[in-house]
């Protein structure tokens, strides 16, 4: 454990590293929860136009999705919980038809280096790209 009341020693530094390396080792991504306050717009939002898979659902609470191999659970926000906010980064080689659907819909669609954005209705940021982007 790294202690904030001293530098750590190098021999701290790797033990730490070997722990946090042996903990995300075994660690899986099982979903992601959205809190939301706009329940039917957001799920409409994933469902309708990126194609969300319901796999689960109790209507106007909570909605079991799968986008793109990804298992989200969306909840409507209760008893003081925060709304979640995120950048989704997808890939899509033919981004044509929901682009055109998105500025249809008035949603503003903007193009920042590879990636093409827009936002949900509760300001998610989604970016798509024609091919998985590697950060600098």
């Amino acid at each position: 454990m790294l202690s904030f009341s001293r530098i750590p020693a190098e021999a701290d530094l790797d033990h730490d590293s070997a722990i946090a390396s042996a903990v995300v080792a075994q660690a899986k991504c099982y979903g992601i929860t959205i809190f939301t306050l706009q329940y039917a717009a957001v799920r409409d939002f994933y469902v309708n136009l990126l194609n969300a898979r319901v796999t689960h659902e109790k209507f106007g609470h909570v909605c079991e999705l799968e986008l793109a191999g990804i298992p989200i659970c969306l909840r409507q926000a209760e008893n003081s919980e925060m709304v979640s906010y995120f950048h989704l980064h997808l890939v899509l080689k033919r981004q044509d038809s929901l682009l055109g659907e998105l500025r249809r819909r008035g949603i503003i669609v903007t193009t920042v280096g590879p990636f093409t954005n827009f936002r949900d209705p509760e300001g998610r940021v989604v970016k798509l790209s024609e091919d998985q982007v590697a950060f600098a």
